[in-house]
């Protein structure tokens, strides 16, 4: 799964980094949860563009989103079938960028998980794969909602837990935010783990598990 991830990478870089024609202005975040807005990159007629969406699913059909439950993930191996996802799935598809994410891993007489920072080795950002979709909510207002799909574990996180979110590499940007029909199974070879060779983590502080805390010495590794 994916459950809190950060970003920090400035604005403008991230705009020149998706060759995007606009990017929301973002503050730098450590401690991205659920339920908040977070800045995706989707395409549209006159080329790539950022916004901002809650994260946190709402299928269009949801006649009451209010009591629907806090979907921040879906399954990959699945999302071509379910109905919640499967419409968003082949027609409104995003990225979401991170400069990388938090898993937990059980330790044997630790009674609380140790958390751990995923990060790409070159520190360059990543780009989760999303799905986003426009629902109406009860005052008649609509509302962006995105999950980020998870796949399983590869080699460098297999030992911390056993999911991981969807990365989708540089040269497969094209493919995934395309705005016409794409086959599911062309879309699918891109649902899968990525290279373990580019990915680095390291274990961090406690303090990340509250949701309050969010500066920049959550990164920091433990000893």
């Amino acid at each position: 799964m994916c459950g809190r991830f950060a970003s920090n990478t400035p604005p403008w870089q991230l705009q020149q980094w998706y060759d995007a024609l606009s990017y929301p202005d973002t503050a730098p975040r450590y401690n991205i949860a659920p339920g908040t807005m977070i800045a995706v990159v989707r395409d549209s007629p006159d080329g790539r563009a950022g916004s901002l969406m809650r994260w946190g699913f709402i299928p269009a059909w949801a006649r009451d989103p209010s009591s629907m439950p806090m979907l921040n993930n879906a399954r990959g191996e699945t999302v071509a079938e379910k109905p919640m996802f499967r419409q968003a799935f082949r027609r409104r598809r995003c990225l979401i960028p991170a400069s990388g994410f938090y898993e937990w891993k059980a330790v044997p007489g630790q009674r609380t998980k140790q958390p751990f920072f995923i990060s790409f080795s070159d520190g360059t950002p990543m780009s989760f794969a999303g799905i986003w979709e426009t629902s109406r909510k009860a005052d008649g207002t609509s509302i962006d909602t995105c999950t980020i799909l998870t796949t399983e574990a590869n080699a460098v996180l297999a030992p911390i837990h056993h999911r991981m979110p969807v990365l989708v590499d540089r040269a497969d940007w094209a493919t995934w935010l395309a705005a016409e029909p794409v086959p599911d199974a062309e879309l699918l070879q891109l649902v899968k783990p990525f290279d373990p060779a580019r990915l680095q983590a390291w274990g961090v502080a406690h303090a990340v598990n509250k949701v309050v805390n969010d500066d920049p010495s959550l990164l920091q590794p433990i000893a």
